[in-house]
Order: C-alpha cells, then structure tokens, then sequence
C-alpha cells in the first residue's frame, strides 16, 4: 500500500522536472528581424544548436593604475586616462581579440559631414539594412565586404542572412530594444571613411523604458581590424535595461554553419510547409563571444578591441604552421586553406579530411608538398596511360568500322592501303645512280601510280 501512495508522486515530481526542463528550452533570448533589402540568399530555415557552444564568463573587472593606452586605426596617438583595464574574453581564452574599457571623448566621429542615412532604419523598430564597404573588413579573420545595420543598437557581420540577428556573428556596441519611432530626433547615420566606418545611434529611446533620455552611442570598424565602441548618452544604468522582449549584449560574437539535408513531413496542419520536404537546413553553432561587464558602461566610456592573429589568414603552408601560439593551426593543401578548424569554413575542412593533418615540425609543409608531388606525378602517368588506352580503343574501333565497312571513306582508304598493295608500290619504285658535278647522287623513281 505504501508502495502504491508514492508512485503518484514521483509521477508528479518527474513530470515537474520534465516541463521545468521543456520551459527552459523553448525559451529564447533571440528576437526576429526584418530585412528590408532582403537578398536572394536569404534563408529563414535554420536553426541554432549548440548556441553556447563555449562556456562564457566574464571575469571581474580589475582596476588599474591611471596610464596611457594606445587605441586602434588612425587614433593610436591619442592619449586617454586608464578608467580599467580588463579581460573581457572567455576566462582563459585570448585568441581572437584583446579589450580595454577606458574613459576618453577622443574617439568620438563627429558625423555631420553629410552622413549616410537610411529613412527605415530613422523610423523603424527591428528593422536591419545591408550596406557595402569600401574596403575589407577584417572579423574573426574573415573578410566582411558588407554589414547589416540594425536599428537595436548593434551590426550584423555575416553573408548568410535571416531573422534572427541577435542570436551570434554581430558587434554590439550595444544591443537593446531601440525604437528610432519615438522621438522626433531620433537618427541612425553611418559613414564610410575608406579606412574605417563609422555608425552611429543618436537619440535612439528604449522601446520598453521610453521615459529616460535618449541614448547616443557609436562604433567604429577599422580597416586593420579593431573595433571601437564609443558611449556620448547613457542616460540609464545598462544592468538596468529590460531584457524581456529583446536581449542586451555589448560585444562580439562568430559562429560557423553546418548545412544538412532533412525532410519536413506533410501534414494538413502545416500544408504551407509542404514544399520544404527534402531541404537543406542551415544549424548555425557559435564558437566564440566577447562579452564586456555591462557595469562598466557609462558616458564617455570606450570599448576598445583590437584583433589578434587567426589561422585563417595565412596564405601558405610555411606562414600557416609558424602562426602564434594562440591556435594550433593546421595547413589543408586538398582546400589551400590554413585553420585550427573552426571558422566559417568548418564543413569544408570536415568533408576535405583536414583534421588530422600535421600542424607543426621542421619539415612538415615541404613534406606535404614532396606528397603532393608524388599524387601530381602518379596522376599524371595515371592520365597518360588512360589516353594511351582511349587512342588505342579509338584505332581499333576505326579499322574494325572501316574493315566492315568497304565502300564507305574510311573502308576505300584501307583497301588502297592494305599490306598487299603497299608491297607492290614499293616493288615498283626503280633505283639508280646517276654522276653530276656535286658528286654521286641516288635517285628514285616510283611508278606505283600506274598499278
């Protein structure tokens, strides 16, 4: 009996554990954007699998010393009073960038020198734009030619467009829910400088906390790479902004793609989703994130990143092995790429095999390229004798059409030069030997026309 009393509790317990545990899974931090210049590679079917891929942290902030910093582009002369000093990476991790948080007005764009605007993005809500750069964009050591705007406070970096912008692959100076609707100044400007771009959210209110100011905040991509965010209007504590129906995020974030093929099963409920069976679905996984303390965000506050050395911008074997200790970079001669195997292109350096190849020792790259040789060589002879046997095939083919065949062209051609006609033409060539005054000379004379 009292065997039968505790099983409906623990019944109840399990499903209690089951729906605290479904609750916590459907619940997102990512919101829907719109895309108004929406390109033809825009794919809303995705999905987001390991999107904490690394465990992140963000260490507690520690206080130094007033000194001077050296900051990113065409700044670096600049001189600024040290407000901290900080790691803003995941703890233990600096392979991707180096942060400071520091207090200076220096960095500031002044953009009323006919900025660019965008009349969506001055009076939208969730709203992104994609503009061209006049230069490369160097993020995470890929090549970014484009950027999307975004009217909550943040640039989405990828090519691969689709709504969910918040989730990963962004610089956030700072993500929040925006609204350039309220307020008759709000504005969104940006402006490309040839060496850096500068965007700009100036007067932009908080959708859910439009009571405040307005806030005004910048950032600004070098050409070389670094990342500046610049804070003129914090007119709110950013611990203090409402996460509830948009993420808050200040940093930078990468993520690589894995395309598989799946079946999306009809259904009457679902009809309009028919026409998807047999997709392929895009699982985007991200593997690094730079997260800056949101305590130490205030006005005239700067964010400084400055990029560090990626596998993925080698260009040969030699530079690719040599590469700093941050990675163990690996040279894919089947791809003639360099990387540790997480970037971008991870599904590439998968399906090429590249993961167990060798990434460092004397020798290693002239090793691979005697091997590659050697697979160079042996195709090559493998071509040769596969063309030899193709003529080969071809000639046969030919005499036995021809043999076959009498009176076509090529059947008249090898009766006229079958062996028995060829002996008697030259039978019938004549020989001699004639005197002149250059000395003896051998004539021939041939009278196999009249056979």
């Amino acid at each position: 009996m009292a065997m039968t009393e505790q099983v409906p509790l623990q019944v109840f317990i399990y499903l209690g554990i089951i729906l605290f545990s479904l609750v916590d899974f459907i619940k997102t931090e990512d919101v829907p954007y719109t895309l108004l210049n929406e390109p033809s590679n825009f794919n809303p079917v995705i999905s987001f699998d390991g999107h904490y891929i690394n465990k992140r942290q963000a260490p507690s902030p520690s206080t130094t010393s007033p000194g001077t910093t050296s900051g990113p582009g065409t700044q670096s002369t600049q001189s600024t009073s040290t407000l901290s000093t900080i790691d803003i990476k995941d703890q233990g991790s600096h392979k991707y960038y180096t942060s400071k948080v520091v207090l200076s007005d220096k960095y500031w764009d002044e953009l009323n020198d006919l900025p660019a605007q965008h009349a969506s993005l001055t009076n939208g809500h969730r709203i992104a734009v994609t503009v061209g750069l006049t230069f490369g964009f160097p993020f995470y050591g890929h090549t970014v030619k484009k950027v999307t705007i975004a009217t909550g406070g943040f640039l989405y970096m990828s090519p691969f467009l689709h709504s969910w912008l918040t989730a990963t692959q962004y610089i956030a100076p700072l993500m929040a829910n925006f609204d350039t609707t309220i307020g008759n100044g709000s504005d969104i400007l940006y402006k490309d400088y040839t060496d850096r771009f500068v965007v700009e959210w100036r007067d932009v209110y908080l959708q859910d906390q439009n009571h405040t100011n307005p806030f005004s905040f910048q950032t600004t991509l070098h050409k070389n790479g670094s990342i500046v965010f610049g804070y003129r209007q914090v007119p709110l504590d950013v611990t203090e902004i409402i996460t509830a129906n948009h993420p808050v995020k200040i940093g930078v974030s990468d993520a690589f793609y894995v395309d598989a093929t799946v079946n999306v099963e009809k259904n009457e409920t679902e009809y309009k989703y028919s026409e998807l069976e047999g997709i392929t679905r895009r699982t985007i996984y991200e593997y690094h994130r730079v997260e800056v303390n949101l305590t130490l965000i205030e006005e005239n506050t700067v964010v400084l990143l400055e990029p560090l050395l990626t596998c993925n911008v080698a260009s040969n074997c030699e530079t690719c092995i040599q590469q700093n200790a941050n990675f163990e970079c690996k040279w894919c001669s089947a791809i003639s790429r360099c990387s540790d195997g997480i970037d971008w292109h991870r599904q590439e350096w998968l399906k090429a095999g590249c993961t167990s190849l060798i990434s460092s020792g004397k020798g290693s790259c002239s090793e691979m390229q005697r091997q590659k040789n050697t697979q160079q060589a042996v195709g090559g002879i493998i071509g040769i004798v596969l063309v030899l046997l193709i003529l080969i095939v071809a000639i046969v083919g030919w005499f036995v059409y021809a043999y076959r065949n009498p009176t076509s062209a090529s059947g008249m051609w090898l009766m006229e030069h079958r062996p028995s006609v060829m002996k008697q033409k030259i039978a019938n060539m004549k020989f001699w030997k004639r005197t002149t005054e250059t000395g003896d000379k051998y004539k021939i004379e041939s009278s196999a026309s009249e056979a």
